[in-house]
C-alpha cells in the first residue's frame, strides 16, 4: 500500500494542527502568507518529482527481513539484528571525513563509497536538485 510524500505532508501538518492550502504555483505558495498571517492554514505545492536521487517510489525493506507491520496504523518497523562489516564503517567513515577536511566534496566519490557500503544502490541523475526547486 504505497503512500504519496504529498500525503505525508498533509497527515503531518494536520497533526501539528495546520490546514494545508494546496497551491497551483509556486508564487501563490511565496505570497500565501503576505495575505494571510493569522490564520492556521499552510500553502503547500506538491510538483513532480524530478530531481537527483528520488525514485518513482521508496521501498523501506526487503522480503528478507522481519517486520512489525501491526504496532503503527501505516508504518511497518524492521526488527533485524543490526548486520554490518565494522572494516567497511570505518573505511567509509575515514573517506567521508578526508573527504570534509579537504572540503573535496566530489559527488562521484561519494557514490562509489555509498556503492562500496551498499552494492546494489542506486543513484538517478537527472541534472536537477532539490535545492533548486526550494
Amino acid at each position: 500500500n504505497l503512500i504519496k510524500f504529498s500525503d505525508i505532508a498533509v497527515l503531518y501538518l494536520r497533526d501539528k494542527g495546520l490546514e494545508p492550502i494546496i497551491c497551483e504555483t509556486e508564487e501563490q505558495a511565496r505570497n500565501y502568507f503576505n495575505e494571510n498571517k493569522t490564520d492556521n492554514n499552510w500553502p503547500c505545492l506538491f510538483t513532480k518529482s524530478d530531481t537527483s536521487g528520488e525514485k518513482d517510489f521508496e521501498e523501506f525493506f526487503t522480503e528478507n527481513e522481519k517486520l512489525d507491520m501491526n504496532r503503527f496504523d501505516k508504518l511497518g518497523v524492521i526488527k533485524n539484528e543490526l548486520n554490518y562489516q565494522d572494516e567497511k564503517l570505518i573505511f567509509f567513515e575515514k573517506e567521508i571525513f578526508k573527504l570534509k577536511r579537504l572540503k573535496d566534496l566530489d559527488k562521484n566519490e561519494i557514490k562509489k563509497l555509498f556503492n562500496y557500503m551498499i552494492p546494489d544502490f542506486v543513484h538517478k541523475e537527472t541534472g536537477k536538485y532539490l535545492d533548486n526547486k526550494m
